[in-house]
């Protein structure tokens, strides 16, 4: 996932993270069903190969660096990384797990929008339980992200960012208004202080997140997920039409009515020109947003100040999740167990999130390295936030980062959205309207294709 591209990233209340991560990287003496997965000594690996496919070149030049560690653990294994285009990588990879397997590599990255194409049917990865079980790093990982290569009760890849999201204000405007928006705990008190500073042509958010899809998607399922729903429930059925779809639909609905939030689309410059001019004062979203606003309007800089994201309804947490990439091991890998400590190398170690976060600067998702003092050092993106330490923000909120669960017809729900988009963006459907026609829609999509298959 490019912390640049929100298409490759489409993506608290503290917790004591020794609460979160007992005896965390202790090792036990089985694995799951009493069965311990097989190590493979170093011994027994001399001339072995392991080959990684990856679609984004800052996680190949992270894998590099794990490979010169790797060398000094497994010198005689010879560890290739392949970079390849998004949608060939995925291609590839489909067209081989559906003719036996040739061709396979050990280790691949897939993009969670991409993890649904793989999931109908005999998944084509190995699921990981057993290994996290006899290393006990269960619970290493973010519960809320480590859902996204969940199917059932298995486990398939390891996430490599937290893709936590916060609010982001202009502290210098709301400050000058008299708004201490640290004391706003709710969105509906954010919003009734920051219609203050609503104007002509003057908003608090943008109608849009950079992406050139439109805005109301993309926040819908940020804002779903936060409210403590998604677009699939957790046993794999359309789960938006309801209280939490509402709720969010609902609180976007009224923010453009009240001119809280921009109705136009902008992409590009034009985009940050809007923040830059001061039309746009807040937003929300993952670190890779925020590397992005300070990468385009660099002008602002020392003006921002990142919060926990307001609640919503009952159920909601402080923050919400947008995009991902997980690591995972084919199922036709003729060295799953050195695969395994690749990865564990990779993605389970705090000294490795650190370095993935100085090549990559997208915050980890293992609870175990929160504390690692590479993960709050100063660099022009905290410098942009006055100083801020966002990664003891980012922290706190992965702790509590919600699911979003995967089925293999999540991406038609986009189709769906797209069809009834227009009129509802015309006023001719009420939100509760518009999501029972999206979710009829949806479920006769997932029938015709499952009779088509």
């Amino acid at each position: 996932m490019k912390k640049w591209s929100a298409a490759s990233a489409c993506i608290a209340l503290t917790i004591g993270l020794t609460a979160c991560t007992p005896n965390v990287g202790d090792p036990e003496p089985a694995a799951e069903g009493g069965k311990k997965a097989e190590q493979t000594a170093p011994g027994n690996a001399a001339g072995k190969k392991l080959t990684l496919w990856v679609f984004a070149e800052p996680h190949k030049r992270f894998f590099e660096a794990v490979k010169e560690e790797f060398k000094t653990k497994q010198p005689d294994v010879n560890v290739e990384i392949n970079l390849m285009e998004g949608t060939a990588l995925v291609d590839k990879y489909l067209v081989i797990s559906k003719s036996g397997g040739d061709g396979a590599p050990d280790l691949i990255d897939i993009e969670q929008g991409q993890f649904p194409k793989f999931i109908r049917g005999d998944i084509p990865f190995v699921p990981l339980n057993d290994y996290l079980k006899q290393d006990n790093l269960t619970e290493a990982m973010s519960k809320g992200r480590q859902a996204l290569y969940t199917i059932g009760d298995k486990q398939y890849g390891i996430e490599h960012a937290a893709t936590a999201s916060a609010l982001y204000y202009r502290k210098d405007l709301f400050d000058k208004a008299g708004i201490n928006v640290a004391e706003l705990k709710t969105w509906d008190q954010f919003t009734e202080q920051a219609k203050k500073l609503v104007g002509d042509k003057k908003y608090i958010f943008p109608g849009n997140s950079t992406t050139k899809t439109g805005g109301d998607q993309t926040y819908f399922e940020l804002f779903i997920k936060q409210e403590g729903g998604d677009i699939v429930t957790k046993d794999g059925q359309p789960g938006f039409n309801s209280p939490e779809g509402q709720t969010a639909l609902k609180r976007m609905y009224n923010w453009k009515k009240d001119g809280v939030m921009d109705k136009n689309y902008y992409d590009g410059p034009a985009y940050w020109e809007h923040f830059k001019k001061g039309d746009y004062i807040a937003a929300f979203g993952p670190d890779w947003w925020v590397n992005l606003l300070a990468d385009n309007a660099p002008e602002l800089e020392g003006k921002w100040a990142a919060l926990p994201m307001p609640l919503g309804g009952p159920k909601s947490v402080p923050t919400t999740v947008w995009g991902g990439t997980g690591l995972m091991i084919s199922k036709f890998s003729k060295n799953k167990d050195l695969a395994w400590e690749f990865m564990k190398l990779a993605q389970l170690t705090p000294a490795n999130s650190v370095k993935r976060f100085q090549i990559v600067n997208l915050f980890p998702a293992l609870l175990t390295s929160v504390n690692e003092k590479g993960l709050h050092e100063q660099s022009k993106y905290t410098k942009y936030f006055g100083g801020q330490d966002l990664g003891e923000l980012y922290g706190k909120l992965v702790a509590v980062a919600p699911n979003q669960n995967q089925a293999w017809w999540r991406p038609l729900f986009t189709d769906a959205w797209d069809k009834y988009k227009f009129e509802y963006a015309d006023g001719k459907l009420t939100p509760e309207q518009f999501l029972q026609k999206v979710d009829d829609e949806l479920k006769q999509l997932i029938k015709k294709n499952e009779a088509a298959s």
